[in-house]
Order: structure tokens, then C-alpha cells, then sequence
């Protein structure tokens, strides 16, 4: 029997390798290609099994930030990908940031510390639905990732709550045996819940800090029913921390801890893999022009770097928890290695009469060869409805000879696996404050709070 869980640089879980004694562990280095009786892996392109022996489930992941994830560095080592998979197309028309701004349905996975800045947008409940279809690239039609949330503001200073829940879909897979007979189905899944708070220090004279938490139950079934027990399953749960400055001219800084929590495994105890601890900072400029009491123009842009700390033992099955891998693993690798695993997201947001918004982002991924950009579009009507669309312009070798430019005579760009992937989500927002100034809703009115 063979299972075969591909990660780059080596990277697997190892839980899904150790089914039978007979079982087989295969390392997919990045650009690496293994064909066996007609199925490939490799750099971006494979072909389904015919006659192959593989039998087991099979992810694809190029580069250290993963094909699907787009996250961090380290992905290779960690497990459960959802914990570091944004939602919302606003954000992903900006390249993925939110960890400054932090004022849209998807504050709560990239800063909580947002729900404490009083706004109209939380103000009376409200709720958000996003979708994607995953991996373009690849034309799997099981292949795809949904969000939804919710938000309420609370009376006075308290700030807000917020919850949401946040869905890969990875296909049901065939499992053969060695003679390739067909031995079960099975669905695989990930889904992460989130429920969170938001608060100010208003309360003690300063209304500029913000700090926020959230609790993630996850749920990552890889392979359900595997294993000797029907095991295949892991469950675990995960903690997020946040602070945020909104200054008086526009400027906001954002600095989070994502994903703290202990490891987790699929079938055997003593092998767990540790959950993609992240580490995000970034800054932030959000300013509007207001003519006759107008909304004319607005506009919103953020830098986000943020780099995962994991580090996982393959060869005796072991991790480090979250709080020594926080140090440890910008020592475990040359630094300037290090300093490259770090992601840089970059977006900007242009708007006019708070109705028609225009988005542009761009996301680099040294390590992991993912150059993006990020382009999306928004409408915004009656105060309350909001409907986002971006989609991500990344075909093969982009950015090859900017890179080459640079000094990297060896880069081959970006490996295309997201290029032309699009995400759309609807949010409804201020649902208990319904009034005739929905009708203009470009007019700003004095009473109700944006930021």
C-alpha cells in the first residue's frame, strides 16, 4: 500500500505514511516530476492514474507557500492549510491583506483587534458569504473553498463579536490496493469555526487601541476512515491574538498571532504535526474627501509581511510547540533563507460616491515562486449590500525576467497554478438600522459611523 502526501522540500504528513509496513515514503522536491504507469506530479502539470499502483489520497502543493494556501513559508511542515486560507474578495482583490485595515466581513481571520474599532459595518448585525473555485490550473471541479460570518456590535465600549466558518472542499478519493482494486470512497474536507471579540480602550482615554481574540475549532479529515481504527481525522483547536492602532490621520498598524495551539495527528498519536503558527504585521493609510456632504473619493491601501514559524522533526516524528518554534525556526535555516520565507501582500483601494470600488494587489511568495497580481471590483448600495469580485492574473513564469533582472538568474516566475482563480462574496451589513437614508447612501451622515 501506498499513500503519498506531497509537500514541498520534502515536507509531508507523516501520519498518512505509515498505514502499512510495506507502505512507501516519496519526497516531491519542488520542480521534481515522479511518473508511475502514467500519473505524474510534478512542477504544475500531472495526469490522472490509469494503471498506476498509487493508491491513497493526493495533494499537490509547489512551493513553500503551497499551491492552495498561498501562506506562509514553513506550510511544508505543517498540517490543517484552512488555518491560513483567507476568504472575502475584497481582500483577495487586494492581495490578501487585512491585517491593518481590518474593516471588512474578514477582519476576524486576519485580525480580531478589528471588531473593536466602532463601525457601522458590525453596528446592527451582519453577515457575509464568500466563494472560490480552487486551483484553476488544474480544472477540479471538487476543488473549491467557501466562508461565511457574522458580526454584532455591542452596547457602548464593549466593541464587537464576530464568527465565522471557513470550508475547503477537496473531492471524494478513490482508494486502490497494491493490484489497483478499488477499496473505498472518501470525501475530504477541512473546515475551521471561529468565534472572536474586538475591543478598545476607550474605556481608559485611549479610543486608538484596539486588541481582539478568537477561538478556532478545526476539523481537517484528509483521509477519513484510514487507518486501522477509521482513523484519518484530526481535531484540534487554535487561538488568535491581535492589536491595532487606528491614528487620527488615516494611518492604522496591525500586528497579529495566528494559529497557536497544539499539534495535531491523523492516525498515530505519536506522530502529529504542528498547526501553521503565523506571525503578521502590517501598516495601513485609509482616508475619504467629502464635498457637500458627498462621499467623492476614497481610498484604503495596506503592506502585510507575515512569515509561518514551524518546525517539524521528520525524522523522529516529532514538532516543537508554537512558543519555542516562534525563535527556533529563524535558526533552523540559513537566515537569508529566513528573511525569503517571508510573504509580502501589497493592495490598494480606490472608491468614488461609496458605490464603485476598484481594487489591485499584488502577493510575492519568494520561496514558494507565486507572483500575483490581484485585481478585483465592489458595489456598494443602501448602506447595507455589498458585492465584491477579484480574480488573480499569475500564468507561468510570470515576474520570470523581473526576478532575472534582479540578480536571480535561476528564477523561473511564478508557477501559474492560481492564475485566473476568482472569488465572489456578498455581506450584508447594519441589518437592525434600516431608514430612508439608504436611499443616498453616498451622503454621509454624521450619525453613523464609517471608518
Amino acid at each position: 500500500m501506498v499513500v503519498v502526501w506531497f509537500y514541498p522540500n520534502g515536507g509531508c504528513l507523516s501520519d498518512l505514511l505509515h498505514l502499512k509496513e510495506n507502505s512507501k515514503y516519496y519526497k516531491l522536491h519542488h520542480g521534481e516530476t515522479i511518473d508511475w504507469n502514467g500519473f505524474s506530479v510534478g512542477n504544475m502539470k500531472f495526469s490522472s492514474p490509469k494503471n498506476s499502483f498509487i493508491i491513497g489520497y493526493i495533494v499537490v502543493v509547489t512551493g513553500i507557500s503551497g499551491l492552495l494556501t498561498g501562506a506562509e513559508g514553513g506550510v511544508g511542515e505543517s498540517a490543517v492549510i484552512t488555518l491560513s486560507f483567507p476568504f472575502g474578495a475584497r481582500s483577495a482583490g487586494m492581495g490578501e491583506v487585512g491585517t491593518a485595515l481590518a474593516d471588512d466581513p474578514s477582519v476576524l481571520f486576519f485580525n480580531p483587534a478589528g471588531l473593536g474599532v466602532a463601525d457601522n459595518t458590525w453596528m446592527n448585525r451582519a453577515v457575509s458569504w464568500s466563494f472560490e473555485y480552487l486551483l484553476p490550473a488544474f480544472r477540479l471541479s471538487e476543488l473549491w473553498h467557501t466562508a461565511a460570518s457574522g458580526y454584532l456590535q455591542l452596547p457602548g465600549t464593549l466593541g464587537a463579536l464576530g464568527v465565522f466558518w471557513n470550508y475547503i472542499n477537496m473531492g471524494r478519493n478513490t482508494i486502490y490496493d497494491a493490484l489497483g482494486n478499488e477499496q473505498m470512497d472518501v470525501n475530504s474536507y477541512e473546515m475551521v469555526g471561529a468565534f472572536g471579540w474586538g475591543f478598545s480602550l476607550e474605556e481608559f482615554g485611549d479610543p486608538t487601541r484596539h486588541f481582539g481574540i478568537t477561538a478556532k475549532p478545526l476539523v481537517s479529515a484528509l483521509a477519513p476512515g484510514i487507518g486501522p481504527g477509521g482513523e484519518g481525522v484530526a481535531q484540534s483547536f487554535a487561538i488568535d491574538a491581535g492589536y491595532l492602532r487606528v491614528c487620527d490621520n488615516g494611518i492604522r498598524y496591525g500586528f497579529t498571532f495566528m494559529n497557536m495551539g497544539p499539534d495535531v495527528y491523523y492516525i498515530d498519536h505519536a506522530s502529529r504535526d504542528p498547526i501553521p503558527f503565523t506571525v503578521a504585521a502590517a501598516v495601513a493609510w485609509k482616508q475619504r474627501w467629502v464635498k457637500w456632504r458627498a462621499e467623492v473619493f476614497r481610498i484604503a491601501t495596506e503592506l502585510r509581511a507575515h512569515k509561518e514559524l514551524v518546525v517539524n522533526h521528520f525524522d523522529d516524528r516529532s514538532s516543537e510547540p508554537f512558543y519555542e518554534a516562534m525563535l527556533t525556526d529563524w535558526f533552523n535555516e540559513p537566515f537569508a533563507y529566513e528573511l525569503q520565507e517571508i510573504n509580502l501582500n501589497y493592495g490598494i483601494e480606490l472608491g468614488w460616491m461609496n458605490t464603485v470600488f476598484y481594487r489591485q494587489g499584488i502577493l510575492f511568495d519568494y520561496i514558494g515562486t507565486r507572483f500575483e497580481m490581484h485585481f478585483g471590483v465592489g458595489v456598494h448600495l443602501f448602506n447595507h449590500l455589498r458585492a465584491d469580485f477579484s480574480w488573480i492574473y499569475s500564468p507561468p513564469g510570470y515576474m520570470q525576467y523581473t526576478l532575472q533582472a534582479f540578480g536571480d538568474r535561476g528564477a523561473e516566475g511564478s508557477t501559474g497554478a492560481r492564475d485566473y482563480q476568482w472569488h465572489t462574496s456578498v455581506s450584508l451589513d447594519g441589518l437592525g438600522a434600516w431608514s430612508e437614508d439608504d436611499l443616498r447612501w453616498w451622503i454621509v451622515d454624521r450619525g453613523r459611523r464609517r471608518r
